[in-house]
C-alpha cells in the first residue's frame, strides 16, 4: 500500500503550532510527507462573509468545534484583528522542513481569497496570486517552488493555463482517484495532476458514527486501498493540533498493515505525462464540505 501524505498549512498559528508537532511526529515514526503552506496573509477571519453566504460553512464551524480548534486570534485574523504573515513569518522553520527531508510546495497566496474568488479574479488577479507565492517562496528558499496545490480544492481554466507557465513538476488541485491531465471545455493542459484521494478529518468530524478516535480509524483504513495510491489531505490546523493523537494512532497502523510513504514529488518523478489519462475537471460537492470543489471526471480521449 502507497501513502502520501499532504499537508495543507492554511494560517499563520498552523505553521507555527501545528507544523512542528506534526514533524516531531513524522519523524518519530520514520514517516516522510508533503507539507503545502500558504505563502501569503493570514485572512483567515474573512471567512465569516462566506458563512454568511452559505449555510453549509455555518454549519462545518458547528460541526468542526471551529473556534475551539483554530482559536479567536486566528478566527478573527483579517477582519476584527490584522492579518498575520504565514510562510514569512517563520523561514527558518519551512527551511528546516526541507532540510529534514520534507516537500514543500505552495498552497496559494491568501488562501482565502483564493478559495472564495477564484473566479471573480480574472487572469490578472490569478497571476498576480501565484507570482506573489511564488516570490515569497523564491525569497525563502533561494529556488523556484516545483508544486501547487490550490486552496480549497477550488481551480478553473484560467488558474490551470497560468499554472501550466510556470512548468512546474505536479499540482495537486482536485479530488480524484489517480493521477491524470487535466481538460477543461476541450483544452488539455500539461502539468501532471496528482488529486486528493480520501476524504478529509474536518469532512467526517462530528458525524454520529465516527464520534471517537476508534471509529475514526476504523472508518479510515476502511478507505484506503491496498492497489492504488492513497493521497490524504490532512490540515497543520486540525491533525497537527486537537487531533493530533487522532492521527497519531492512523500512521500506526498503516504502518502495521505495511505502509509505504512517500513524498508527492516521489509519485511526480515517475509520471510520463504523454501516458497519463486525459480526465475532465468538474465541479461537484462533497458530504461535510461546503461549497463546490474541483474534481476528476470523465476521461476524455485524446483529439
Amino acid at each position: 500500500m502507497e501513502v502520501a501524505l499532504k499537508i495543507d498549512v492554511d494560517t499563520h498559528q498552523g505553521l507555527g503550532d501545528g507544523v512542528p508537532r506534526l514533524r516531531q511526529l513524522l519523524e518519530r515514526e520514520q514517516v516522510t510527507a508533503t507539507f503545502f503552506v500558504t505563502m501569503g496573509p493570514d485572512n483567515s477571519g474573512r471567512a465569516v462573509i462566506r458563512a454568511l453566504r452559505n449555510r453549509g460553512f455555518v454549519s462545518k464551524m458547528f460541526r468542526t468545534r471551529a473556534v475551539r480548534m483554530y482559536g479567536l486570534r486566528t478566527v478573527l485574523s483579517g477582519t476584527l484583528l490584522p492579518s498575520r504573515p504565514i510562510a514569512l513569518a517563520y523561514p527558518e522553520l519551512m527551511r528546516q522542513l526541507k532540510r529534514a527531508g520534507f516537500e514543500v510546495g505552495i498552497h496559494g497566496y491568501d488562501h482565502v481569497r483564493w478559495q472564495d474568488w477564484i473566479d471573480g479574479l480574472g487572469e490578472a488577479g490569478i497571476r498576480e496570486e501565484l507570482d506573489e507565492a511564488r516570490e515569497a517562496y523564491r525569497a525563502i528558499f533561494s529556488e523556484p517552488a516545483r508544486s501547487f496545490a490550490a486552496p480549497g480544492w477550488r481551480t478553473n481554466a484560467t488558474a490551470l493555463a497560468v499554472l501550466d507557465e510556470a512548468q512546474l513538476a505536479y499540482r495537486s488541485d482536485t479530488r480524484g482517484v489517480a493521477p491524470y491531465r487535466c481538460v477543461i471545455d476541450g483544452r488539455t493542459y500539461r502539468t501532471p495532476e496528482i488529486p486528493t484521494t480520501l476524504p478529509t478529518l474536518d469532512e467526517v468530524m462530528g458525524r454520529r458514527d465516527l464520534s471517537d478516535g476508534d471509529s475514526l480509524q476504523r472508518f479510515y483504513l476502511e478507505q484506503f486501498r491496498e492497489d492504488a495510491l492513497n493521497v490524504h489531505t490532512i490540515h497543520a490546523e486540525t491533525e497537527g493540533m486537537g487531533q493530533l493523537e487522532t492521527f497519531a494512532r492512523l500512521i500506526r497502523a498503516l504502518k502495521e498493515r505495511g505502509a509505504r510513504f512517500v513524498r508527492l514529488e516521489e509519485i511526480a518523478g515517475r509520471l510520463n505525462g504523454a501516458e497519463l489519462p486525459l480526465c475532465e475537471v468538474v465541479r461537484k460537492t462533497l458530504p461535510g464540505r461546503a461549497g463546490w470543489i474541483a474534481a476528476q471526471g470523465p476521461e476524455v480521449r485524446p483529439q
